[in-house]
């Protein structure tokens, strides 16, 4: 049976339409009241719909623009008689190819099989009040040349409680603790933002088993808009942590650390909106690193040299974005090669 043809169009016109309405039922578990409201909220998202045979509504996408970056799946439904057919993976890509755009979706155990077939990476996220007690995922399909072509991070960075003192650069072997580190602060991220918190990441050196890294875990937080500072640092404050910097211009990154006193592991907490590209290509160097043992020591090497020449130089050049700079061309031309095909689900 041939794929049918997915149209952008209007949910206005489908209102009162029962096949359409049984869709939305589909996707979202709303009847009477409740549905009327999830029609009204259709008339303001992007609407995909492909009929059967007959011409009714046989499946459905609805989807909003989050940021520049990334949209966001509200609703994704194929009627039972076109399942298992294709169907919700082709309005998937639909959506990506009209947005160019990584694609976002939230989910639970009914539908998580589906999206890591699909190609998202999934990762915990909150509750939804709508559906106590069910485990639900935070989603993200990358889109590639939103990957190979990554916003700069030089400039534009606006320190918080001034600029950091040069410091010498401590590389050390791997150490069996840092996965137990990345819980305590995924722990106290947690519990100070509740479901203001939409996804924790254990990123950065520390989170490749075998390398090489500074002592500091890198944590990247998602939240709904980093913009919105108000909604998140107090409470990460009042939990310990300090607000080190934010770059509007680099994915709108916000970035905390531990705070002396805290009793925390060191950690960066870096602060990005869900679909961010960054996010996305630290997840596919990680999953790199994990399962290419030669490129995990030849990049443990450059850290090691870079870090010794930095810190004989001694001075300014000390700090730890010189220590960045001089890993630059290996982890540009190691992008490069993990980037040339589509990076796979990673399972966690």
């Amino acid at each position: 049976m041939s794929t049918p043809e997915i149209t952008s169009t209007s949910g206005a016109g489908f209102a009162t339409n029962p096949a359409f309405r049984a869709l939305l039922t589909a996707a979202s578990g709303a009847t009477g009241a409740d549905l009327d409201a999830v029609v009204e909220e259709i008339k303001d998202l992007e609407l995909l719909v492909a009929p059967d045979a007959g011409g009714e509504p046989a499946a459905l996408a609805a989807y909003r623009r989050i940021d520049g970056f990334a949209v966001e799946i509200e609703y994704l439904a194929v009627a039972p008689a076109l399942q298992n057919q294709g169907l919700a993976t082709a309005l998937v890509h639909r959506i990506q190819g009209d947005e160019a755009a990584m694609v976002v979706a939230r989910t639970d155990d009914d539908a998580i099989g589906f999206y890591r077939a699909a190609g998202f990476h999934a990762g915990d996220s909150p509750p939804d009040s709508r559906w106590p007690g069910r485990r639900r995922y935070l989603c993200v399909l990358p889109h590639l040349p939103l990957l190979r072509s990554p916003q700069s991070d030089d400039g534009g960075v606006e320190w918080i409680h001034g600029e950091p003192s040069p410091a010498p650069v401590h590389v050390v072997p791997a150490s069996p603790h840092w996965a137990g580190d990345f819980d305590a602060l995924a722990g106290r991220l947690r519990d100070a933002l509740g479901s203001r918190a939409l996804a924790l990441e254990h990123l950065g050196s520390t989170s490749v088993p075998g390398l090489w890294a500074k002592p500091v875990i890198d944590v990247v937080l998602t939240v709904e808009d980093p913009d919105l500072e108000d909604h998140y640092v107090p409470l990460l404050e009042a939990a310990g942590f300090v607000f080190r910097l934010r770059e509007r211009g680099w994915y709108g990154h916000r970035l905390l650390v531990s705070g002396p006193g805290s009793g925390l592991p060191a950690a960066n907490i870096h602060v990005f909106a869900p679909g961010c590209p960054e996010t996305a290509r630290m997840l596919a160097f990680r999953q790199w690193l994990r399962t290419h043992p030669a490129d995990l020591d030849a990049y443990a090497r450059i850290k090691r040299a870079s870090a010794e020449r930095i810190n004989e130089r001694g001075g300014g050049a000390g700090l730890v974005m010189d220590y960045n700079r001089a890993k630059e061309p290996f982890i540009r031309d190691l992008y490069a090669r993990i980037l040339q095909g589509h990076p796979g689900p990673e399972e966690r």
